[in-house]
């Protein structure tokens, strides 16, 4: 009966003491620990699906748990209507990020492909090492969560996440490149190709994201930009002086 908690957890995520080696790993030394893996040596290691759906879990619960949100207050600049879909994109976008990062696998794997060349990768094994790299971008973005929490709705909320998101893209960036450590390329060429990788796979997803939030919301955004556009016509209208007629 003791066992029995151990054995259900083992059972569904395979939850021991692999994933704390393998966070510690993967943190510490990216590159070596994944080339052990792709190698054959998975004793110690946790899978690394297994661990990209379990923390992109745990960070999607505790985040729809705390009701963050990430806009800041409205500039009184802004039209209501815009303030309005952005705040309604940023909610939907922010909420599902971990799993739009899981969603990035493929691509960031295409973009290892391209540009990981060197280190002689094939898909098969760029998707693990996607899965890996977006796994501890994921557990870091979870460390932050409390931070984030405390900004929420507040103006300084954009200007963290702006450094969270540096704090992911230099770690993915070292990453990746690590795994060229093998080759002849000088630290700057790895950290280089390593950056390239993150940000082609990011930027693929990001624009069929825009092209789609946009056209989704075409409608209300037009309805918006003709609505200030009125609205500044009539300041003007109202703020000329009056025209003196000939008597």
């Amino acid at each position: 009966m003791a066992d029995m908690p151990h054995d259900v957890l083992h059972s569904i995520w395979h939850v021991d003491k692999g994933i704390l080696y393998t966070l510690r790993t993967m943190v510490r030394r990216p590159g070596p620990t994944i080339r052990e893996y792709l190698a054959g040596k998975r004793v110690d290691h946790f899978r690394p699906l297994s661990l990209l759906f379990f923390i992109t879990g745990l960070y999607a619960l505790l985040y729809a748990a705390l009701h963050i949100d990430m806009m800041p207050p409205r500039d009184p600049a802004m039209p209501e209507a815009v303030y309005q879909m952005q705040a309604s994109s940023t909610t939907f976008f922010m909420k599902y990020l971990s799993w739009f990062y899981v969603a990035m696998v493929p691509a960031w794997a295409l973009a290892a492909r391209l540009c990981l060349r060197r280190g002689g990768y094939n898909y098969a094994e760029c998707l693990i090492i996607a899965s890996f790299i977006t796994a501890i971008n994921n557990f870091l973005t979870l460390l932050l969560l409390p931070v984030t929490y405390a900004y929420s709705g507040t103006p300084q909320i954009q200007s963290f996440s702006l450094y969270a998101l540096l704090l992911v893209t230099g770690y993915a960036s070292w990453a990746y490149g690590n795994l060229l450590n093998h080759t002849t390329l000088g630290w700057l060429g790895r950290l280089w190709r390593g950056f390239l990788t993150f940000m082609l796979g990011y930027g693929m997803v990001m624009v069929v994201m825009m092209v789609a939030m946009f056209t989704s919301n075409w409608s209300s955004i037009k309805q918006s930009v003709q609505q200030q556009a009125k609205a500044k016509q009539e300041q003007q209208r109202n703020a000329a002086p009056p025209v003196d007629r000939p008597q």
